[in-house]
């Protein structure tokens, strides 16, 4: 790949030469210039580039590239030379230069990056020697070190978990070694790089929140507890122990942004400090603040392209054309930085010659118990848990008033490897591990083991006389170890239903071990020392002790953290399992670890791994043992069960008070709510403030407990209203960006099938939140769940209806609705598919009514002729539309919300302006509109172009 030089040269003060090479700086043409004339352009660009409201692109691009190409046309000549592998402008950043949105290039045609073959702008770090490219791909697939950070109570909280899972769903035909740091704090970091030989890795990717801070950029990363630190780029570069891979992506808003010569980018920087050592060589980062879902979409391509055998010049021009057709706003944000060494490709192609294969999911366990008997997930097979972890860290170490933890949940949700965990957080701490029954001979033997110096040896006779009371023998023992500086102790109590007995419907503790358990607790808060004491658990349970440990909930597997552990799990990523056994085992398991480990051995390795399913799911007794215990059924009463049948109605986490609706009117329901939670039957979020935490009944219940089910019709329909309006009045406004939570929403709308107008007003709710996509594309997903149940008699009644009574609006939203109808029920993909394709009978229809009732002065067909007349054909153009808009609506940039102002300022009967509506159905957008990208109906934007254009030319097919 050929590579064209751009350097500056000081000329003295003011002056500087801008110089054009390929191979040899010394054989070069210049250009010289004033500072001034790049200072000019900076400005330039913070007008019309960093703006809310930026110039169009392509103008930008076409005056920079002007500005390169000079009067004696140097760039484009320099595009006309021979570059059938791609070229590369390599740009210096110096002087001013990086600020500069060098991406955004374009030659009046199109922009360069995306020509063919590709043309890529770069951010050249300098120190006046020509690039020089590195080809040197491993034999084998890429290996990528990821790590996300999203620090607690900064906002917005990135949904880094789905990056993740973009990624993995990009490469799962070219699979990558993806090794997930789940902490999101450096120091971890900087333990798993000395995990792994220098260039093991190719690929560093940090994803989360950046900023500028007192001039100076700083990524947003976590300490040990999920707190906020502002992490400098020296952070970031002695986190990774001086072992750079080819590759670094500094995934955050701004890392590639130079505010001027003084203060370089957190990319640039990063390469200036390995310009000395074996530093990066190529960084890439966002120029400006980009959106999650951009972000995300570009590393699932970028990745795609490179696991395959792409060079990153060859990636990054396959991601800038994909955003681009995707019509992406933020795909021009996207900034390679290279030094003097530039990364081809990093990797060989799948079907090279002895190229190794991904490594097998591991089948090895960890064993922490003196029996090997207590199995956990080794620390590299390990997923998500982060928040749980960072909470249980910050009581353990910071809480004072704790003297410990209680991880509590189903079995086979992964306390015990959670405890580990923590055990390999805590090394400042001795540790003894307790399985299952306690008792009071076994401990001190434990913790006998541990007094090996000679200053401990002598605590053993007074721990081992068992004539004093167990309590002051822990005191005296914890309060002298402490004197002489020894590491505290933190025990670990697995697996502790062992030692809880059931009564009244709850567990309380067993004799023999309530007065341990009150020894330790007594022992640890009468010294004031720092042992701490983990406890793992099933279930909850009665005792005053607990006020001393912070509680842990726990929930199954979901999201990203599935697709992770799926990925270790070799039978459900074979290509030969059809995908409705898949779904099958994934619901069966509902994200348990255990159960989806179990599945995957037992099951989907089998001859007939169809029939071993079937087996289980018929007779749960074959696996129900690993998640409950027998005596749990005899707590699970009718009350509870009727408690828990209701909530099974939410799909996903709720808060408390929307179970609490579809229980209130059960006999002692929050009662029975709390008995579910206490037992591990209810799954908790991780959330530390309870007012946050969120609850879902597990999946597994229906399988193992028969009388646990939805109610029957016709009662679950009041159920599913009920369950609607309250979801309704928490999360349906404009601040839920959520789209699983308004899928909910919806779904529980649409399932109430007592109501007929429930999808009709479902669209009006949906409309109500405008300028929220999520909304718009959740209802369309739920919507053709239920295209079956859409009634086509009567299509046009409510239209009519309102027409007759001249509520103009109602009438407009109506017509959309037809139009979003007609669009799910004849399996459009897309709103412009729609109005390409629309029925002419049925516009026809449509626009009769509007015609019927306005005088004629109303209708899908009186626009068109409008639009006709003023010389439009096949093809719109900008002068014709700016006509159209003044003509029909008054300007150019009127709103929807303005236009229907308009209107309802005057009086109900007076008739609009000719042919002002219908005009929600032209502001569905799905395209790029100059000057940002919409979807869903733009209430607040403008109308979409090529959705009227579109249309129109359907009414004249249908001589409409």
């Amino acid at each position: 790949m050929k590579i064209l030089h751009i350097s500056l040269t000081l000329q003295g003060q003011d002056d500087v030469s801008l110089r054009y090479f390929w191979d040899n700086p010394n054989n070069y043409k210049e250009h010289k210039l004033r500072l001034t004339e790049i200072k000019g352009l900076s400005g330039k660009a913070e007008t019309d580039y960093y703006t809310h409201l930026p110039v169009d692109y392509a103008t930008t691009g076409q005056a920079l590239y002007n500005w390169l190409d000079k009067s004696d046309r140097i760039l484009a000549n320099a595009l006309k030379e021979p570059h059938p592998q791609g070229l590369i402008i390599a740009i210096a950043t110096d002087k001013g230069l990086a600020h500069l949105p060098w991406e955004v290039l374009h030659d009046g045609h199109s922009f360069l990056v995306e020509k063919t073959p590709p043309i890529i702008p770069v951010r050249w770090v300098s120190n006046g020697k020509a690039i020089t490219t590195a080809n040197s791909p491993q034999n084998r697939p890429l290996n990528v070190l990821f790590m996300a950070t999203s620090p607690l109570e900064v906002t917005p909280e990135l949904d880094y978990e789905a990056e993740e899972g973009k990624i993995l769903e990009a490469t799962k035909r070219t699979p990558i070694d993806l090794r997930v740091e789940e902490s999101g704090c450096l120091t971890e970091l900087s333990y798993v790089v000395r995990e792994y030989e220098t260039g093991y890795f190719d690929i560093f990717h940090l994803t989360g929140h950046a900023t500028h801070e007192f001039g100076q950029p700083y990524f947003l990363t976590e300490d040990e507890y999920g707190n906020r630190v502002d992490s400098s780029t020296a952070d970031i570069y002695n986190a990774l122990q001086f072992r750079f891979p080819s590759l670094i992506f500094l995934s955050g808003c701004r890392t590639g942004y130079s505010a001027d010569s003084a203060v370089p980018s957190m990319a640039e920087e990063l390469l200036k400090m390995g310009a000395t050592k074996m530093g990066a060589t190529a960084v890439l980062g966002w120029g400006q603040n980009v959106r999650d879902t951009d972000a995300t979409a570009a590393a699932s391509q970028l990745y795609w392209e490179l696991s395959q055998g792409g060079t990153v010049t060859q990636a990054l021009s396959s991601t800038y054309r994909t955003l681009i057709q995707q019509k992406t706003p933020d795909w021009h944000k996207l900034r390679l930085y290279v030094a003097n060494t530039l990364p081809e490709a990093l990797v060989t192609t799948l079907r090279t010659r002895g190229r190794k294969q991904l490594p097998k999911p591991s089948t090895k366990v960890e064993f922490r118990d003196d029996q090997n008997r207590l199995r956990v997930v080794k620390r590299e097979d390990f997923v998500g848990r982060r928040r749980q972890l960072q909470n249980c860290l910050r009581t353990l170490r910071t809480d004072f008033d704790k003297v410990g933890i209680l991880i509590q949940g189903m079995g086979g949700w992964g306390k015990s490897t959670i405890a580990s965990r923590l055990w390999d957080r805590l090394p400042e701490h001795e540790k003894i591990l307790w399985w299952q029954q306690i008792d009071e001979s076994y401990l001190i033997r434990k913790l006998k083991n541990k007094l090996i110096k000679p200053a401990q040896l002598e605590l053993i006779p007074y721990l081992e006389n068992s004539q004093i009371e167990l309590k002051s023998r822990l005191i005296y023992l914890l309060g002298q170890l402490a004197e002489m500086g020894e590491k505290p102790f933190l025990l670990i109590l697995d697996d502790f239903e062992w030692n809880l007995e059931p009564r009244a419907g709850r567990y309380i503790l067993k004799p023999q071990a309530a007065p341990i358990l009150e020894s330790l607790v007594e022992a640890i808060k009468e010294t004031g020392t720092d042992n701490r004491v983990i406890i793992t658990c099933r279930y909850d349970f009665d005792s005053d002790l607990l006020e001393y440990f912070y509680k842990q909930g726990l929930q199954p597997l979901k999201g990203s953290e599935l697709t992770k552990k799926l990925n270790r799990l070799e039978n459900f990523q074979s290509d030969k399992l059809p995908q409705d056994l898949r779904e099958r085992s994934l619901n069966l398991a509902d994200g348990n670890p255990r159960l989806l480990e179990f599945i995957n051995n037992e099951v989907l390795s089998k001859k007939d791994p169809e029939n071993e399913l079937t087996k289980l799911e018929k007779s749960p007794e074959l696996w129900k043992e690993k998640i409950i215990w027998e005596e749990l059924y005899q707590l699970t009463d009718e009350a509870l069960q009727k408690i828990l049948s209701c909530c099974l109605v939410y799909k996903i986490p709720v808060p408390m008070v929307a179970l609490e609706a579809v229980c209130d009117e059960l006999p002692n329901y929050q009662q029975q709510l709390q008995r579910g939670l206490n037992l591990g039957l209810i799954e908790v979020s991780p959330e530390v403030q309870e007012e946050n935490r969120v609850y879902r009944v597990s999946r597994i219940l229906p399988h193992i407990i028969t009388n646990i089910h939805l109610p029957e019709v016709p009662n679950v329909y009041s159920l599913y209203q009920r369950a609607y309006e309250k979801l309704h009045q928490l999360w349906g406004n404009e601040n839920n960006e959520s789209e699983e939570k308004w899928q909910e929403i919806f779904h529980l709308k649409f399932a109430n099938k007592e109501n007929p107008e429930r999808f009709r007003q479902g669209f009006y709710q949906m409309l109500a939140v405008q300028y929220n996509s999520e909304a718009d594309k959740a209802f369309e997903l739920e919507l053709r769940k239920c295209a079956d149940d859409l009634v086509e008699n009567g299509l046009f009644d409510a239209l009519a209806n309102y027409l007759r009574q001249r509520q103009w609006r109602k009438a407009d939203e109506e017509t959309a609705w037809i139009f979003y109808q007609v669009m799910v029920k004849e399996k459009y993909a897309y709103w412009d598919d729609l109005l390409k394709n629309f029925p002419c009978e049925t516009l026809r229809a449509i626009d009769q009514l509007w015609l019927d009732n306005s005088d004629n002065k109303l209708g899908i067909s009186i626009q068109s002729q409008i639009y006709q007349s003023l010389s439009g054909g096949e093809t719109w153009e900008q002068e014709q539309w700016r006509q159209f808009c003044v003509r029909v609506w008054g300007s150019e940039y009127k709103t929807y919300n303005e236009i229907m102002g308009d209107i309802e300022e005057s009086e109900e009967s007076v008739i609009p302006a000719t042919a002002t509506i219908p005009v929600l159905i032209y502001t569905k957008a799905e395209e790029w509109l100059g000057d940002g990208f919409m979807m869903g109906f733009g209430v607040e934007g403008e109308i979409g172009v090529g959705m009227c254009w579109t249309l129109f030319s359907r009414a004249e097919t249908c001589k409409v």
